[in-house]
């Protein structure tokens, strides 16, 4: 017999697919009180059926201590599912769904892939997993006009965000939980907790940026202080979208707030060629997160005023030192990069 569709009241398909702002299924996901993530109260007609098998899968996570991001993450796609009906007891019929998925990218199949295997896990459900390939890409990287244009045409809150991811290359999630005890303004530094199993940092910062921080209110621990960040997400999209439109730039609309990041890591390596110091100011544990970098194209002409040369051992790299090239880094694949001025 046919489930009752997971699909509420005044929900659409385009709402169901979003992933962003308000109305998405991640305003609508368990929030945070006191005890812990709870589910949320606002109306649903979901049949008992869906609402158990959500229950069940976002405790699971909860006691593998998976963050409150990827619990939020996994509980919408395995939502979506319910809601056309899949038979999550079957994994035959979920790996056809997902295959026949064609809104979602190799990528976000693979997360879906992964959420389900913690739903048979804590069935005991034996499946095996289908092997979809990530499409590499590289990272869109704006110029810094570009963000400036959007600094100086968003709402106050909305740009000391901007302004802030801009100089620390935190991720929005570290960000946001900043406290202002983490405001050093002697040493006009910004700490922050690192997310994703990465390393917490300390970053220099402008007084520029510092003067904005003390303008916000202070009406908590925090500096960005009760404000939802699935809530600026969706003031941001907003207000990006119309200054897209007023510019006549439509790249304006490809920038996110992880996209500063992208642009603080390029910058920074491009102006140091370390990538060392660019793995820590990321936070990153692992180099090869950090080597994507090196391949964006340089933001001025200074690398136009050098040779560059490989070496495939140590016996190579030694050579181009001795002959004056100067190190710069080893790809993932142990090629030792080396530069000469021109």
């Amino acid at each position: 017999m046919k489930r009752p569709s997971c699909k509420w009241k005044g929900q659409t398909d385009a709402d169901e697919e979003s992933t962003q702002g308000a109305g998405s299924p991640i305003s609508r996901m368990p929030h945070r009180t006191k005890g812990g993530l709870q589910p949320t109260h606002q109306p649903f007609t979901e049949s008992a059926y869906c609402n158990e098998a959500l229950t069940q899968f976002m405790i699971h996570l909860q006691k593998k201590a998976y963050t409150e991001a990827t619990i939020k993450t996994k509980y919408k796609i395995l939502r979506i599912m319910l809601k056309d009906n899949v038979d999550l007891n079957n994994p035959e019929a979920v790996k056809l769904y997902i295959a026949r998925k064609q809104t979602w990218s190799n990528g976000h199949k693979i997360l879906a892939v992964y959420t389900y295997d913690e739903y048979a896990k804590m069935k005991g459900i034996t499946w095996t997993k289908p092997n979809y390939q990530r499409n590499e890409t590289l990272p869109f990287v704006p110029t810094e006009k570009e963000i400036d244009a959007l600094i100086n045409g968003t709402g106050k809150k909305v740009s000391t965000v901007l302004q802030a991811l801009k100089e620390t290359g935190f991720r929005i999630g570290e960000l946001w939980k900043c406290k202002w005890t983490d405001i050093d303004e002697e040493k006009s530094t910004l700490k922050c907790i690192a997310e994703k199993h990465g390393t917490p940092r300390e970053t220099r910062i402008s007084a520029k940026l510092i003067s904005r921080l003390n303008a916000l209110p202070k009406t908590n621990q925090y500096i960005f202080g009760k404000t939802s960040l699935n809530g600026i997400r969706w003031t941001f999209d907003r207000q990006k979208t119309a200054l897209a439109k007023k510019l006549q730039n439509p790249r304006l609309k490809q920038i996110h707030f992880h996209t500063l990041r992208h642009y603080y890591a390029t910058r920074l390596f491009n102006e140091t060629k370390s990538l060392p110091l660019v793995k820590e100011k990321l936070g990153h544990r692992n180099i090869n997160s950090t080597m994507v970098y090196t391949h964006i194209v340089e933001f001025d002409e200074e690398s136009q005023n050098y040779h560059h040369a490989i070496a495939r051992d140590e016996k190579e790299a030694g050579e181009l030192i001795d002959n004056g090239w100067q190190y710069i880094c080893t790809t993932p694949q142990n090629i030792m990069m080396s530069r000469k001025r021109k």
